[in-house]
């Protein structure tokens, strides 16, 4: 099952609101107190077309000065990246800021991995369109998936999905 924690986190919370002026979600945001230091990570996604280096670098420039003044004299080391073209999702929260992107889950109830493209999330259950079952021949124009019977999803990124310039 996947965690529901991360809009709780005093992390995301603070940086949510930032992130959202520049068009951006919060995908996953860590942090680790070492000795040495602190160790964070965030992992975001544009609203509008693609996560680029440019999207982590303008995150990198809002964040890094808040985080080393809350920090003090703490050594702080900040990683800002993209969630990658196969993310393996770790929050429920994530079905909402990939809404419209192909996704496959592995759903207990059936016992098959079920692929397509996320409608939405309500409170019991996640929509999908374009919906194909493993082991099955036909494709199935919607389907519902309930939060509890869902053990594993991750992006399912198709080059056939997207336009190439071809």
């Amino acid at each position: 099952m996947l965690d529901t924690g991360l809009e709780e986190s005093p992390l995301f919370r603070e940086y949510a609101p930032l992130l959202e002026q520049l068009g951006m979600d919060i995908v996953e945001i860590a942090q680790a107190n070492r000795r040495e230091g602190v160790n964070v990570v965030i992992i975001i996604h544009a609203r509008e077309g693609e996560t680029t280096v440019d999207h982590c670098a303008d995150v990198y420039r809002l964040v890094y000065p808040r985080m080393q003044l809350a920090l003090g004299d703490r050594d702080l080391s900040l990683e800002v990246s993209t969630p990658g073209l196969e993310r393996v999702f770790k929050d429920l929260h994530e079905f909402t800021i990939f809404q419209g992107r192909r996704v496959r889950i592995y759903d207990s109830g059936r016992r098959a991995w079920v692929g397509g493209i996320i409608e939405g999330m309500s409170e019991q259950n996640v929509g999908l369109s374009d919906v194909y079952v493993e082991n099955q021949s036909e494709k199935i124009e919607k389907m519902n998936i309930t939060l509890t019977a869902i053990q594993k999803a991750k992006l399912d990124y198709r080059w056939e999905d997207e336009r190439h310039g071809n």
